[in-house]
């Protein structure tokens, strides 16, 4: 194994350039005094020793390459490709590949153990390098099983190409890497993990990929392979990728059929903002022609059915909620919002300074997660709850890591919403987020100017990231000083009645309001908290007009619909999505366009989005 060095226990004679130096690795144990044979380049921090392969960082170096205290693989590769005739063979005859582009690649050959064989066999082996460092090593054998070396740094196969590139290819496997290299593509990179989009990945990748201009999604072909062009566009921002669709799975199958260089001519953007021609749209109608109404988002538990029917959520939207304080709109939105969490795994975060400490607010989230108390123990309608145990607050852990996230303002300025979006936009990128809540609009600071122009602009924004990104923003926004009716009940607030303008009405997709009703044992009346659908964009979506009826569980902080059971079951593990009831499955019915969007009826369709 390689053997770290510390930096600062070098005599440097420069502070910049590049510079040899004596190896204490080798003095000790050949003998070797006097013998210079670590390169050092002190713009990189980075040294390595060219006889015993040992490593040297600078601090902040090591930081980057170390980081989560990855192993390294021993640092065995020279310069030279030396396969076996059969291997050569094979990758030339089967997959088309060239001597040129293996050594080029730094393509290897090893005797190696095999998980799934569980023996050893002789494997093709792509190394990973990050600068001047193999960092890892994947195995492939000859009937496709894959392994790589243990604890090792996740990054991007051929990271290096990256560099200095305005431009970039992703494939979704080496030997696609190797294929658009054979045509003269160099600046391609491969995830390391197929179609299993990883967080570790994006994260490591960072200093590489934050400058380039445009990227071209070149993955595979299959339901996998779309779901994750969809995910890398949503990561890296749809403004700037463009995608391959391959005339066979992958670049590797039509190199070997013989098309991939009319194959990487077919480049298509994605339809974010601009002009688009009928041609452009093609492939969204006939999938509208063959699959019908685009596929809209909503809780499936059994405690929303009703709700299910009024309203639902699509990539792409800004939707506002609203509620007088303390009838629990921000309570609401999270409970929906852990639902879509579970039903979708999608990932969540949460703008929410009016939550504060942020380790309070989880406890919140992770109450309606495992559906007891954080604090003690409660009596439910079904007994005696034990309050939240030490191992469930790992549970939670372990589940809410890479799925919810909380976002805090920074110093002591006040945030701003193009910090805020900013920061939005660190996140898709690194954690791959799906949905934004930000609770509440009036806790970002609002540019100066008219402030009804200000908030049009400010909301013209979010939709906007909403649809370049393919990502939900949910937006909490307080009403106005409310109005009381004659029997003293409040006024039921709209869209129309947040506070600072009717673009809050106008300019979001979609809308709700949340309302409760206080118990009244005279007049005989329950407590309740109603969920109104103020705004669907588009009929299909929901219910305008729409009212669903909710209880409250003190318990949990969770919200369930008159008539169904209170739900105590743990979100995280529970198959309990439709227990109580059982739906037919719904056939959508067929539709007139003007139906379907309501493009005759709808008071609001000259606003433009």
């Amino acid at each position: 194994m390689h053997k770290f060095l510390e930096w600062d226990s070098f005599n440097f004679k420069k502070t910049s350039g590049k510079e040899k130096i004596e190896c204490p690795t080798c003095q000790a144990s050949k003998n070797r005094k006097g013998d210079k044979s670590i390169s050092i380049n002190h713009a990189e921090g980075f040294g390595k020793c060219h006889r015993c392969e040992s490593l040297t960082f600078r601090e902040d170096q090591s930081k980057k390459i170390k980081m989560k205290d990855y192993k390294l693989p021993v640092q065995t590769w020279k310069n030279h490709t030396e396969l076996s005739d059969n291997m050569v063979k094979y990758i030339e005859d089967t997959r088309k590949i060239n001597q040129h582009t293996l050594k080029a690649l730094n393509i290897t050959e090893e005797k190696y153990y095999q998980p799934a064989t569980k023996k050893d066999t002789n494997n093709i082996v792509f190394n990973y390098f990050e600068k001047d460092v193999l960092v890892n090593k994947k195995y492939r054998d000859s009937q496709k099983n894959f392994t790589q070396s243990a604890g090792t740094k996740s990054i991007f196969y051929n990271i290096n190409s990256v560099i200095g590139q305005n431009e970039v290819w992703i494939t979704e496997g080496e030997f696609d890497v190797l294929a658009l290299y054979q045509v003269g593509i160099k600046n391609a990179i491969s995830v390391p993990n197929g179609a299993n989009d990883n967080d570790d990945v994006w994260e490591n990748a960072k200093e590489y990929l934050k400058d380039v201009k445009k990227f071209i999604i070149a993955v595979d072909m299959d339901d996998k392979g779309k779901s994750l062009r969809d995910k890398i566009s949503q990561r890296l921002g749809r403004f700037r990728c463009e995608f391959v669709e391959w005339k066979n799975k992958d670049a590797n199958d039509d190199l070997i059929e013989g098309v991939l260089d009319s194959s990487i001519k077919n480049r298509k953007k994605f339809p974010v903002s601009g002009t688009f021609n009928v041609t452009d749209l093609k492939g969204g109608i006939l999938d509208l022609y063959e699959n019908g109404l685009p596929d809209t988002i909503k809780p499936k538990g059994y405690y929303f059915r009703e709700f299910s029917e009024i309203f639902s959520l699509m990539r792409g939207q800004l939707t506002v909620g609203t509620g007088i304080p303390s009838h629990g709109k921000s309570n609401f939105t999270d409970w929906m919002v852990l639902n879509l969490i579970k039903d979708y795994n999608l990932k969540a975060s949460w703008f929410s300074p009016e939550h504060s400490p942020m380790s309070l607010y989880q406890t919140n989230l992770m109450e309606k997660v495992i559906g007891r108390n954080f604090w003690k123990d409660t009596d439910t309608t079904l007994g005696t709850a034990p309050r939240i145990t030490k191992n469930e607050i790992d549970q939670y852990e372990q589940w809410a890591n890479e799925k919810i996230y909380l976002t805090g303002a920074e110093g002591t300025q006040l945030p701003t919403w193009d910090w805020l979006l900013e920061k939005f936009k660190e996140q898709m990128y690194s954690f791959g987020i799906d949905i934004f809540v930000i609770d509440a609009f009036n806790k970002v600071l609002l540019p100066k100017g008219n402030k009804i122009d200000m908030i049009n602009e400010v909301l013209t924004k979010l939709t906007h990231f909403a649809q370049s990104n393919n990502v939900m923003i949910i937006l909490v926004a307080h009403p106005t000083k409310m109005q009381k009716n004659e029997d003293g009940t409040s006024v039921i607030p709209d869209l129309y009645s947040v506070s600072g303008s009717a673009d809050f009405r106008n300019q979001t997709h979609n809308g709700f309001t949340i309302h409760r009703t206080w118990a009244d044992e005279e007049t005989g009346v329950e407590n309740t908290t109603s969920f109104y659908n103020q705004k669907t964009k588009f009929n299909f979506q929901g219910k305008i007009g729409g009212k669903v009826d909710f209880n409250y569980c003190l318990t949990n902080g969770r919200y369930y619909e008159k008539g169904t059971k209170e739900p105590l079951f743990n979100l995280i593990d529970s198959k309990e999505t439709n227990v109580e009831f059982e739906h037919e499955k719904k056939i959508v019915p067929q539709m007139e366009v003007n139906d379907a969007f309501d493009l005759d009826n709808n008071p609001f369709n000259e606003i433009d989005f």
